[in-house]
């Protein structure tokens, strides 16, 4: 019955809110008319005041849901209609709590909203703030440039204002105005720079056409010139029989000189020098260009493309990069490759050297090669004496061109190079001394010939001044003097050590100093000897500490006998025999009684007691002589020589000095 009833209760419910729905469709859309008084109802009613109604609701809610679970718990046929009651008012409950969440949502949707409007007026807001600072940014960096601007006239030089003032004219200076106003007076200045400089350009254009006139009447006569070539050709072949015959080598010495504008300019120095000496004093000196001409012009084409390089070890640094490069493959080169390439390419020479021969007479002849070290920046010389057959193991040894040049000046043994840059330059590649390359002497004396002047390493040359020497060394005239002084004293002293050789010697003796003519001492024999055998058997150390023997001197050794008593000389032969006397150290045989300073009182008399530089025979004839004077003072020989003492002193000195007084007498010093 009970569930009869609801169900009728609930049917009617229904046909009533059926009718009231047709009903508000006739009068409008109630679900809009109750959203917009509920969210009008939520915009009026405080958030507190629902909270506080959402709370109570709750608990109402609670407390009849408690209610319906003690009603029903009872058992109690009578609470139905309660329970009913109770839960009606529990589903009006539920559609306040609804009510009062759709309010709540509202409330947050429309603060949702405004909280996006108003961010979107601060963005908007700081969008335009942002545009404003910028502007202002870029105002500033304008004023900035504008503040910085330098006017291009700021660079013109102008004229001093008191310069405009005495130049410029009236209309252009107006005293009265630029006076007082630095801006007129600028505006001034600049219009009288700019009429200045019309009338510069002016004269400019002028010149400039005047430039042209000139230049086509150039390139009209050169054409002329060039039109005139092949006939002065033509008249020079056609005039060659005419030259021979006339004996005119003008083709030859043509070619000559063009050869020559192609030497190292050292060489063309040293070149141009001795021609002008052969030309001006010996017709019979030939000076000549030998060497390949194409590859002298390949030579000099590629030092002027390296001319801006200075350092001639950068210049070896890029020889390993300009080797060939192959399409298929490519070799690169080994380290010890690379650097056997740069040690050939530092001792490489002048395609071009100059030879000059010096003809003397019986034929004698020598030949210089003078060539040029390209990167050592040296002249060094090759040479080569010719003569006749003098005959003479000994004399054939002394006539090497090499020793004829050894020192023709003072300390110039050509045995290093005079360039202090080469010592460096050959140990940094290992090469060692310069003498040991096989390049050639470096003379300094071929240095200075060729103009090239170089700082010694010596600190004594540095302190002297140049002697009158060194200065013609500058000189080719005395340089070639000296050198053939030097061959002719070469050749005596051949002609000498022969006659000794021989054992010839001669009775009369050019010198100044009297010389005995009956001398007993015979010259058993006369040899050359080595340095090493010199070295061994001369014990003074005073020969070699003094400077007064080198390695580089010509040694003999001369045996003397007067019976059984005998005498070694062992002779130095300088380079610059006669001007140098030759160095005797004396020793005697053990048999004759000598002490060291009978030997040192010989020496002596042999080397030093001379008024002029003696020749070698002479110093020879005084050994013998010194030695019949010791024999004879000993009593060791028959008295042959006229002396009145034959002692003196605590030396006992022996009377050496050789007087032509009568049949000649000898007294001490």
């Amino acid at each position: 019955m009970g569930k009869e009833n609801e169900s009728d209760s609930v049917k009617k419910r229904r046909k009533s809110v059926s009718a009231n729905s047709g009903t508000s469709v006739k009068d409008g859309d109630m679900y809009k008319i109750i959203i917009n008084y509920e969210e009008k109802e939520a915009v009026e009613r405080l958030s507190e005041d629902d909270s506080e109604c959402f709370l109570a609701t709750c608990n109402d809610i609670r407390a009849a849901m408690s209610k319906i679970a003690k009603l029903k718990s009872s058992g109690d046929s009578n609470v139905k209609d309660d329970i009913r009651e109770l839960q009606i008012q529990t589903s009006l409950a539920f559609i306040e709590l609804k009510k009062l969440n759709r309010m709540e949502k509202f409330r947050t949707k429309s603060a949702r909203d405004s909280l996006v409007a108003a961010k979107s007026s601060v963005d908007s807001r700081h969008l335009h703030l942002q545009n404003l600072l910028y502007e202002v940014m870029h105002l500033k960096k304008e004023v900035i440039k504008c503040l910085q601007f330098k006017s291009k006239d700021e660079l013109i030089e102008l004229v001093s204002e008191e310069e405009f003032y005495k130049e410029a004219p009236e209309s252009i200076s107006r005293h009265e105005i630029t006076k007082n106003n630095s801006h007129q007076l600028r505006l001034a200045r600049l219009e009288w720079e700019l009429t200045q400089r019309k009338q510069l350009a002016a004269l400019c254009d002028e010149l400039t056409e005047s430039k042209k006139a000139v230049a086509s009447s150039i390139e009209t006569k050169q054409t002329r010139l060039d039109n005139l070539a092949p006939q002065l050709r033509s008249i020079l072949d056609a005039s060659k029989p005419l030259q021979e015959s006339l004996g005119l080598p003008l083709d030859k010495i043509r070619q000559e000189h063009q050869k020559a504008s192609l030497l190292a300019s050292p060489l063309y120095v040293l070149y141009a020098k001795a021609s002008a000496y052969r030309d001006a004093y010996d017709s019979t000196l030939l000076v000549k260009v030998e060497g390949d001409e194409d590859e002298a012009k390949r030579a000099n084409n590629h030092d002027g493309l390296q001319e801006s390089d200075s350092d001639p070890e950068n210049q070896l640094e890029s020889i390993v990069e300009e080797t060939p490069v192959h399409k298929k493959r490519h070799h690169r080169l080994s380290r010890e490759a690379r650097q056997e390439e740069k040690r050939s390419k530092l001792l490489q020479r002048h395609p071009l050297h100059v030879k000059i021969l010096i003809t003397l007479k019986n034929e004698t002849r020598l030949t210089l090669h003078f060539f040029y070290m390209v990167y050592l920046k040296v002249v060094t010389v090759e040479s080569k004496l010719e003569t006749e057959d003098l005959g003479g193991i000994s004399a054939g040894d002394m006539l090497v061109s090499e020793s004829v040049l050894r020192e023709l000046y003072p300390r110039d043994l050509g045995l290093e190079s005079p360039n202090p840059a080469n010592q460096y330059q050959l140990s940094r590649h290992n090469l060692g001394s310069f003498s040991s390359l096989g390049l050639g002497i470096p003379y300094r004396w071929a240095q200075r010939m060729a103009g090239l002047h170089f700082v010694s390493c010596d600190t004594t040359e540095q302190q002297q001044k140049l002697t009158s020497q060194e200065l013609a060394q500058d000189c080719v005239e005395s340089v070639l003097k000296e050198i053939k002084r030097r061959i002719k004293a070469r050749l005596d002293l051949c002609m000498e050590i022969r006659q000794l050789e021989s054992g010839n010697l001669p009775i009369f003796i050019s010198t100044t100093d009297p010389v005995p003519q009956k001398i007993s001492t015979s010259l058993h024999r006369f040899t050359t000897m080595t340095w090493k055998n010199y070295s061994n058997y001369v014990a003074s150390p005073e020969f070699y500490q003094r400077g007064l023997v080198l390695s580089v001197d010509i040694f003999y050794e001369a045996i003397l006998r007067r019976g059984s008593s005998e005498l070694v000389a062992r002779i130095a032969i300088k380079s610059d025999y006669p001007k140098i006397a030759p160095v005797f150290n004396i020793s005697i045989s053990p048999t004759v009684p000598a002490s060291a300073d009978i030997i040192r009182d010989i020496e002596r008399e042999v080397n030093v007691m001379w008024t002029k530089s003696p020749t070698l025979t002479a110093q020879i004839q005084r050994l013998r002589s010194c030695f019949d004077i010791y024999l004879e003072t000993e009593s060791m020989a028959p008295k042959e020589k006229i002396f009145f003492y034959p002692v003196r002193g605590r030396t006992r000195a022996r009377p050496y000095k050789y007087l032509s007084l009568g049949g000649g007498i000898f007294t001490h010093r």
